[in-house]
Order: structure tokens, then C-alpha cells, then sequence
């Protein structure tokens, strides 16, 4: 669907802004709020302001890991109406009005509002990529992530905006073709998780009970089957062993974690793998950190083809653990202590053992082990980790099953890549039209009576 233009165009005064339509007017944030900071609220609930969802209570989210203070009396009381700003976050789109009471942050700025405008294309105006632009060029410090919005600069901020019945007609707008675009995304977001679990099925039924077309399969009624011991795991091939990682594995190594630049090596300079190298069953090689010149190398850290690299420790529990088999890696990359290098035994194909842990079964014993004591900081120590149990078929069945796995996954992969195309084209979609929108570079205004 296109839009037309507005008849006629001003000048805002403002280069990240751009020219709006004639009738709109121009004025300063301060018009229309005013920094408040209301204390002495603890028993009200949690909120944060989200870049992606604006101001919503923080028992409603389960990706928010920051721990609240354990004096909430410092937190803010934001009020329907007030404007909340994440101030280090402003230039990433953590600016919202609020639809809820509750208590954020000493850290936040808060606004009450002094207008009679509609909050709600407030809402969108302030979120619009050419505002978050605008909090940029606002936001001050020595380091990206912990820039700060300045108040002063903040409170000049130009808010353009048409008459009050235009500014409900496009927050009208607005409400309805994001809705439309909200029920896609979720639609896509639903076959991404179907994917994910039907990925995750195919590879514990081939660990746990083999394929069809090698005999041993539980798709093979005739197949002979036996108790594996293990509650968790029930029947599994008569032919194949249960054991413990560690009659899977010969060696463990650690590599070397020394004071290394922030950025990643330069082709020519040696680097040190960060956890995030090993993400899922896959190899990341640009997650390195550069070696400081003044450092001598260590060589025998070197990460080679053929290598089986496992997280042992990382920030986020869901990829302690994490293993891939390294198929192509550039020169001078070299193991972290974070990182496990794991040489197996003659008996178990490398690429085998990758699938294994990657399989729900694996995955299940590691989610237990660094929620214990062991685990803490969620680290995976190489005792726990030899005590897992697995399965292990002949070796020539273990390379049939990586042949399968190999194919049968690059389907889906290739099926997710799609989806999350997709997703970021609804998205783009999403974003341009609210921006083009709220600052009057399309004319919404038949569309939507």
C-alpha cells in the first residue's frame, strides 16, 4: 500500500528531522513535560522500558536479568501518561509513555505530562527512528554503551506535531496496521519455534535410537531394543553402549585468557576465541579479541580444522555447553580458558559427538549440572561434564547418523533462514511506516477514516 504526500512542507529547523507538513507546529519537549522524580513508592510494581515493547512491568518479561536494588524507596513512581527514558539507552529506543503505574529505576529520567495532546502518537513520534537519531547526537560519554542523554539538551528536544484530531487519526493508523503487522510476526515467530522443536526431535531420536535404514531404529518394528538403564532415556538399540563421557573422550584442553584488546585480530594478528564463538553447534570465528603485541602467541592453543570446541562458561546458561565441529577457521585463532578442546577416543566419530550435544538429552544434563553448586557463575566443570551419559552405536552407524543429522539439518536451517527474513522484512516494514507517519512524510489521513 503507498501513500501520498502532504500538499506543502517546512523547514523544522532541525537537520535529523527534516522538513513536516506546513500545518504542523514545532515546539520544544519542555512545553509538554516536565522531569519529575516521586520517591517512596516500593510497594508499587516493576517496570522497564523496553527498545522493543516501551513501558510494561517487569514480571511480564522472562529476558530481563537485571536485579532490582533492595531499596525500592530510591525507585520513581511513573504514572499513565508520563514519559520514561532508559537515559543510557535513549539512543537505542528505550524512550516510552507509560500505560501502567508502577515504580522504575533512580536511573531513569521521568516526565509528567503538561498537554492535552494524544499520548498515544506521542508514543510513536518519540520512538520513531528519526527521534532515536536525535537522542543520539543528545547522548554524551566515553564509551557507546554507557552514553548518557543530557537533560539540559534532552528538554529542547522538538516534538512536531498536527492538530489533536489528526494526531488520533494517525495513532489510529497506527494501532491498526501494527496489529496487523504484530499477528504476522507472531505467526512467523510461532513457525521458528516449530522448526526449532521439530530440528531438536530429529536429532534425539537419532542419538537415542538410530535410523531406519540402518536396522536399528525404533521406525523399524523388528528392531531389537533394550533397557538403557536410565529413566530419562528408556529403551534404546540392543547393539548400541550407554556410557559416560568419559569413555567417549581421551583429552580436555584449556586454552590461555590474557588481557586482550577489544576488538577483533586483524588477519595478520593473533587473536583469543571469545564463548560466543561456539554458539549452538556452530563456529563463529569473528568472536575473537586481538592479542597485544607486547603478548608472545602460544601456538599449541591454535584452533585447527577438525577441532571439537565446547563453551564451558558464559554469561548466558543457555550456551554453557554449546559445541561445534570446526570445518574451516582462519589462522591465528587461539583457545580461551572458557573454551573446552575435546580429542575423543578411536571409537567415536568427532562429528558424532557434536550431535550428541546437541541433542535435548545432553542438553537436559548440562542445564542440571550448572544449576548445582559445581556450576556456579554458570560454568560447566570438566567433572561434571565427564559424568554425563550418552549413547554410542558402532562407529559406522555413528557416521550414518552424522550423514542424516548433516542433510536433515541443513533443511531446516534453510527453512528458518527464510522465516527470519521474513521477520526482518515485517519488521523494516513495521518501523518505516510509523516513522514516515508520525513525522508526516506520508499522508495516512484517508486511510484512516
Amino acid at each position: 500500500m503507498s501513500f501520498p504526500r502532504y500538499p506543502q512542507y517546512k523547514d523544522s529547523g532541525v537537520d535529523w528531522l527534516g522538513p513536516v507538513p506546513a500545518h504542523w507546529e514545532v515546539k520544544p519537549l519542555w512545553t509538554f513535560f516536565r522531569r519529575v522524580k516521586r520517591v517512596g513508592f516500593e510497594g508499587e510494581q516493576l517496570l522497564s522500558v523496553y527498545r522493543d515493547h516501551g513501558v510494561v512491568p517487569k514480571a511480564s518479561r522472562d529476558d530481563n536479568f537485571n536485579k532490582p536494588s533492595d531499596d525500592l524507596s530510591v525507585y520513581q513512581l511513573v504514572v499513565p501518561g508520563d514519559l520514561a527514558i532508559n537515559k543510557m539507552k535513549a539512543w537505542q529506543g528505550s524512550v516510552a509513555i507509560s500505560e501502567h503505574r508502577g515504580i522504575v529505576s533512580p536511573a531513569y529520567f521521568v516526565y509528567e505530562a503538561l498537554h492535552s495532546e494524544c499520548s498515544k502518537f506521542l508514543h510513536y513520534l518519540m520512538r520513531s527512528p528519526r527521534y532515536i537519531a536525535g537522542y543520539l547526537s543528545l547522548s554524551k560519554g566515553i564509551r557507546v554503551n554507557q552514553w548518557d542523554l543530557e537533560p539540559q539538551l534532552h528538554s529542547r528536544v522538538p516534538l512536531a506535531l498536527p492538530p489533536l484530531p489528526e494526531q488520533r487519526q494517525i495513532a489510529g493508523f497506527l494501532d491498526r496496521e501494527t496489529g496487523k503487522i504484530d499477528a504476522l510476526v507472531a505467526e512467523q515467530e510461532r513457525l521458528l519455534e516449530l522448526l526449532k522443536e521439530k530440528r531438536q526431535a530429529v536429532i534425539s531420536h537419532a542419538v537415542t535410537r538410530g535410523l531406519p535404514s540402518t536396522g536399528s531404529g525404533q521406525d523399524n518394528p523388528n528392531a531389537p531394543l533394550k533397557p538403557s538403564g536410565l529413566d530419562w532415556l528408556g529403551d534404546v538399540p540392543a547393539h548400541w553402549t550407554v556410557a559416560s563421557v568419559r569413555r567417549l573422550v581421551r583429552r580436555i584442553e584449556q586454552g590461555w585468557s590474557p588481557e586482550c584488546f577489544g576488538r577483533p585480530a586483524e588477519p595478520d594478528e593473533w587473536g583469543v576465541v571469545k564463548t560466543g564463538c561456539v554458539n549452538r553447534g556452530t563456529y563463529v570465528e569473528d568472536e575473537n579479541k586481538a592479542l597485544p603485541e607486547t603478548l608472545d602467541p602460544l601456538p599449541e592453543y591454535e584452533i585447527h580444522v577438525g577441532d571439537v570446541l565446547m563453551s564451558r562458561a558464559s554469561g548466558s546458561p543457555e550456551l554453557v555447553g554449546s559445541t561445534a565441529l570446526i570445518k574451516a577457521t582462519r589462522p591465528k585463532l587461539m583457545l580461551s580458558d572458557k573454551i573446552f578442546r575435546i580429542y575423543t577416543e578411536d571409537h567415536v566419530e568427532p562429528a558424532y559427538f557434536v550431535w550428541l550435544f546437541n541433542s535435548a538429552e545432553l542438553r537436559s544434563q548440562i542445564e542440571q549440572s550448572i544449576s548445582g553448586a559445581d556450576g556456579l557463575a554458570n560454568n560447566l566443570p570438566q567433572s561434571a561434564l565427564k559424568g554425563f551419559y550418552c549413547t554410542l552405536p558402532p562407529l559406522a552407524e555413528q557416521r550414518a547418523i552424522v550423514a542424516h543429522l548433516d542433510a536433515a539439518t541443513a533443511q531446516f536451517d534453510a527453512l528458518t533462514a527464510a522465516v527470519e527474513r521474513a521477520l526482518a522484512l515485517l519488521q523494516e516494514r513495521r518501523t518505516a511506516l510509523i516513522s514516515a507517519a508520525v513525522t508526516g512524510q506520508i499522508d495516512v489521513r484517508s486511510a484512516a477514516c
